[in-house]
């Protein structure tokens, strides 16, 4: 089955095994949130007063989904949580398939569409590959791209899947701190076709076909 159109209004999906870390109570415009760690990231979810009055143990395992939302001015990502279902109260009361998922890291995937696929090769006989894709909300150009990796992306105006995974960069403020920021990195793209589902009309210059007449007894 295709790419359908119903998908390409949809932003990036991500699921993913994490950790209950701390409890934070609302305040002015912040909403009462729980912290989730996963494996190269946090995740914030907001809460009912409700849960933030009986918050989980320290270490308990959580299924966490939701959207990637991407910001335009600096190419960082943010995680919005939809939703979240308690699993186990420890690591060790996982199953070795929900281990193996919470060890993954969190999975991001989405649709959308390649917007440029550039090569350039420096004096030093240095590669530089680089691919820019379009999704709901966003575009987004992958830099230094593996060499195997850059292969697989198709052309210009080609449908695509792909699986994103979060890398962390820090950078200084003009008041000397130091910020913590998630980026997205290109981890696999497949090619794919649109489901348009419309129905084929006749071919131009073909005669209309016509009903069949019923037989005669």
């Amino acid at each position: 089955m295709g790419i359908t159109p119903r998908e390409l209004m949809q932003s990036p999906k991500f699921e993913g095994l994490g950790k209950f870390v701390y409890a934070r109570p609302g305040s002015g415009d912040w909403s009462s949130s729980f912290m989730f760690e996963f494996f190269g990231g946090q995740v914030s979810v907001e809460v009912e007063e409700s849960e933030l009055l009986n918050p989980p143990a320290v270490g308990s395992m959580y299924l966490i989904a939701g959207d990637l939302r991407r910001n335009a001015r600096n190419g960082t990502i943010t995680l919005s949580a939809k939703a979240h279902r308690f699993v186990s109260t420890s690591e060790e009361g996982l199953s070795s398939e929900q281990m193996e998922q919470y060890v993954r890291g969190l999975l991001i995937r989405g649709v959308g569409v390649v917007e440029d696929k550039n090569s350039f090769q420096s004096t030093r006989q240095v590669a530089f590959l680089s691919a820019t894709l379009k999704w709901q909300g966003a575009t987004h150009k992958f830099k230094s791209l593996p060499p195997e990796l850059f292969q697989r992306v198709p052309g210009k105006g080609s449908y695509v899947r792909f699986d994103l995974s979060m890398r962390v960069r820090e950078e200084r403020t003009l008041e000397g701190q130091t910020v913590v920021q998630q980026v997205p990195a290109l981890e696999a793209i497949y090619l794919d076709k649109l489901e348009t589902g419309s129905v084929p009309g006749p071919a131009a210059g073909s005669p209309t076909a016509k009903p069949v007449a019923p037989a005669k007894a």
